[in-house]
């Protein structure tokens, strides 16, 4: 008997094999050979991906999967006969020629191997997931948008660990920084990985990774202590060796600090001169501007408290390029080799570097995609049974200072919030770490505005602002005028107060030639914490002032209230209000901006609401502008309707 009667006797004949596989509820192909070229798919797959032909190769038809690490699974399978099985894999891949989506999908892999048990191609098997994932995904948003009263001990362990860690990296001329811990430990969500970034009195940008022996909660608090010790030691200006073996006398009094492993860097981003010590820890990864990568060569220092001392080496780093300290979580993954698992983080930094891999995520710094992107591809198909932490910094050459020329009049403050808004967000600084100066310097060009110029209507103004080397954004508020005095009204004359409550640093100075305020404020990036790899999207809050009213006195105000939407904010509240008779909510959670004239309305009608016996209540979510600037007048604010149900 032949093989093929043999088949169609086990298997069925050739017309319903073909029928049963093309019926398959399943997405299904077959690649044969090292290009990968499709040779089989049914129906399912037809439909899902229309792009890819038979007899074209998987990188003709899906660039993209090449970049986003796809195809490379499939590599892994023709070459090593190993199946595969990842589930929920984030793709971003023009399916049908309509453009680049974003898909969410189940795949497993396995050889096919010919007659002879050789291995000739990979059959593919998967699930389109993306609705499931994106209903869990949504039904997580609002799970932790409703959480936050009840915490489990898990997620205790893990906020202390988090106030113990770096939440912000400095925001530098000369560098950008970007820092991810991504948590390995399942039963308390704390580990011994930490991260730090600093700058020296000189201006020297430090960098920090270390490993302590451990997880969980005492692994945390030697973690902290250790942090804190080489902290100290570079703030007082120490070079590497001073730093490192001062901290090694401190390690004989911490129990359970003995054998830590820490990477320090002093980099100069200025002449890119960069000094390391690799003390029992993996070497840090330059990326050049070309995109070419190379592992530095360890300085042969030993761990912590092992005496072998804290040789150092030195490289330098050009304009463009970076360089990338981590932990030995992400080179130590399951199911990987040592060395093939080092060379994957390099190949794998690389193409994330060029910015090739997720085309529709929103456009990001190098260091921040690294950071992300990389962890993302990397621990996809393995897992990661440690914590890991990356700590990116790319020389740059340091960005302009900002100069505004303007005349004091009603839209002066718009005009110079929207380009102070932009030049820090060009600098790399996170929009909440930056709420509170624009704030303050939107008050002091009110103030201009409203007090500097008595005998004239409009006056000049102008703003210069700059980034110090210790990462200070300093912003200088400039008029020529003699400034008036400030009214009567008791609800009036806030704005200067408000302006050095939001930024203590700032200093009003009167002459003959004018006023100048000046208002200085350490610039940071956020820090990414996370117990998963997707990077988590990131969303601009709107600034055009906008009110929205209810039939019920519930009023939702978004967006900048500066002087010039304070009118149209009273004259909502008054007619809602009913002049004050009927009890109103203004929700002002969505507010990006609280200026001074915009609060005296809120206090006139929460004043109003006590007189006639009704209620006037201000609903601000903490962290918000709003919910600030009313802390610092002292205004009342709940933090949810008192009606759940107006929502």
């Amino acid at each position: 008997m032949s093989t093929g009667n043999a088949v169609d006797r086990h298997c069925g004949d050739d017309e319903t094999v073909r029928a049963t596989f093309d019926g398959l509820p399943v997405i299904a192909c077959a690649l044969a050979g090292p290009q990968l070229r499709l040779v089989a798919c049914n129906a399912a797959h037809r439909a899902f991906y229309p792009n890819a032909l038979l007899g074209v190769a998987a990188d003709d038809f899906g660039p993209e999967l090449r970049e986003q690490g796809i195809l490379d699974m499939y590599d892994r399978v023709y070459q090593t006969g190993e199946p595969l099985h990842v589930a929920e894999v984030r793709v971003q891949v023009d399916l049908d020629g309509t453009g680049v989506r974003e898909r969410f999908v189940n795949i497993t892999a396995v050889p096919q191997r010919d007659a002879r048990g050789e291995i000739s191609g990979a059959v593919i098997v998967g699930a389109d997931t993306t609705e499931s994932v994106q209903a869990r995904m949504a039904a997580e948003e609002r799970a932790r948008d409703m959480a936050g009263r009840y915490q489990s001990a898990r997620a205790a362990a893990g906020v202390m660990q988090r106030a113990l860690l770096s939440p912000s990296v400095p925001v530098l001329p000369g560098a950008e920084i970007a820092a991810t811990y991504l948590v390995a430990t399942q039963d308390t969500a704390a580990g011994g990985d930490w991260f730090d970034a600093l700058t020296d009195p000189a201006g020297r940008l430090v960098l920090v990774v270390g490993d302590v022996v451990g997880h969980g909660v005492q692994a945390a608090a030697v973690m902290a202590q250790l942090r804190t010790a080489v902290r100290m030691q570079f703030r007082s200006g120490a070079v590497i060796f001073d730093a490192l073996t001062a901290v090694d006398r401190f390690v004989a009094e911490i129990p359970g600090a003995k054998s830590a492993t820490v990477c320090v860097a002093r980099f100069d981003t200025a002449t890119g001169d960069f000094e390391y010590c690799t003390a029992g820890h993996p070497p840090p990864l330059v990326i050049t501007a070309h995109g070419t990568t190379q592992y530095l060569q360890t300085t042969g220092a030993g761990p912590l408290g092992s005496g072998r001392g804290f040789s150092t080496r030195k490289a330098t780093l050009a304009v463009g390029d970076l360089v990338m300290l981590y932990s030995d979580g992400i080179i130590e993954r399951p199911g990987r080799e040592l060395a093939a698992s080092t060379a994957e983080v390099a190949e794998v930094m690389a193409r994330v570097f060029s910015g090739k891999t997720f085309p529709l995520d929103p456009a990001e710094a190098p260091v921040e995609r690294l950071c992300s992107h990389a962890v993302e591809l990397l621990v996809r198909t393995t897992g990661y049974s440690d914590d890991i932490t990356l700590l990116a910094a790319q020389r740059r050459t340091p960005p302009p200072a900002l100069h505004i020329d303007g005349r004091a009049d009603e839209t002066a403050e718009r005009t110079v919030r929207a380009r102070l808004r932009q030049w820090l967000a060009g600098l790399g600084a996170d929009a909440g770490n930056t709420q509170s100066l624009v704030h303050a310097v939107s008050e002091l060009i009110a103030n201009v505005a409203e007090h500097a110029y008595v005998s004239t209507s409009l006056g000049d103004f102008s703003v210069d602002a700059e980034l110090s080397d210790n990462g200070r954004a300093r912003v200088v508020v400039s008029d020529s005028g003699t400034w008036k005095a400030t009214a009567s009204d008791a609800h009036r004359g806030r704005g200067l107060s408000i302006a050095q409550a939001a930024v203590p640093d700032t200093v009003v100075s009167h002459g003959e030639d004018g006023t100048t305020a000046t208002a200085t404020q350490l610039l940071t990036r956020q820090s990414v914490f996370t117990d998963l790899a997707a990077p988590a999207p990131r969303t601009t809050a709107p600034t055009t002032f906008e009110v929205g009213t209810s039939d019920d006195g519930y009023i939702v105000v978004v967006g900048d209230v500066d002087t010039l939407a304070a009118p149209e904010l009273k004259e909502v509240l008054s007619l809602r209000s009913q002049a004050g008779t009927r009890s109103i909510q203004v929700d002002l959670s969505a507010v990006t901006h609280l200026g001074s004239a915009a609060v005296s309305v809120l206090a006139d009608a929460h004043e109003l609401a006590g007189r006639h016996q009704t209620a006037c209540t201000l609903v601000a979510l903490p962290g918000g502008a709003a919910h600030h600037v009313l802390n610092l007048v002292g205004l009342p604010a709940a933090q949810e309707p008192a009606d759940s149900q107006l929502l």
